[in-house]
């Protein structure tokens, strides 16, 4: 990965395109400001925010959930953004020790693709596995971009996840571990 996309310690978040990665440090935040919305720099991604969620203290379940959940939305913004041109996109991994959870904020700077007619038998399964991964997933979408939210209580290992899309409500998903949504995975 190139350094201009290297991982910070970001505590502000901020959207950085001149293609250098915030300054600000935090011990507990994991930043990648301005990557290019290619698929080629996704497995780099999940790697490092595998390595900082192991380091925040998550189980092995839930830096599972995390990473592909993760990997998920990188997927949708590098796939789904740009309609004629590349972008970039924003990866955000927050562990907040006082409320004993971790937030992860994927925001794309692009408007989505309209859905093909015949989307094949491999597309659409993203969000619903999103929801199915993380113990609450936000997804807000506006003519700058989209921003998913999804957040782990570090102290959880089952739970019922509430979700919303464009600030609507969804029907609340069952999660019981990895074992429901990991079938999702196999398609």
């Amino acid at each position: 990965m190139e350094e201009a996309h290297r991982a910070t310690k970001s505590g502000q978040g901020d959207r950085n395109h001149g293609g250098s990665a915030g300054s600000a440090q935090s011990d507990t935040d994991l930043h990648f400001s301005s990557v290019p919305a290619d698929a080629a720099h996704l497995p780099a991604l999940r790697h490092a925010l595998a390595d900082w969620a192991h380091r925040c203290g998550m189980s092995g379940d839930q830096v599972g959930a995390l990473t592909l959940a993760t990997y998920e939305a990188l997927a949708n913004a590098a796939i789904h953004a740009y309609l004629d041109d590349t972008g970039t996109f924003d990866l955000l991994a927050r562990y907040l020790p006082d409320r004993d959870r971790v937030e992860v904020t994927v925001t794309d700077y692009g408007r989505w693709r309209p859905p093909p007619d015949d989307p094949g038998p491999f597309s659409g399964r993203g969000i619903p596995l999103i929801q199915a991964l993380a113990e609450h997933v936000d997804i807000t979408r506006s003519t700058q971009g989209t921003t998913v939210r999804m957040h782990w209580n570090l102290g959880l290992q089952t739970g019922t996840a509430k979700n919303s899309v464009d600030g609507e409500e969804d029907p609340a998903i069952d999660r019981r571990g990895l074992s429901r949504a990991a079938a999702f995975s196999s398609y």
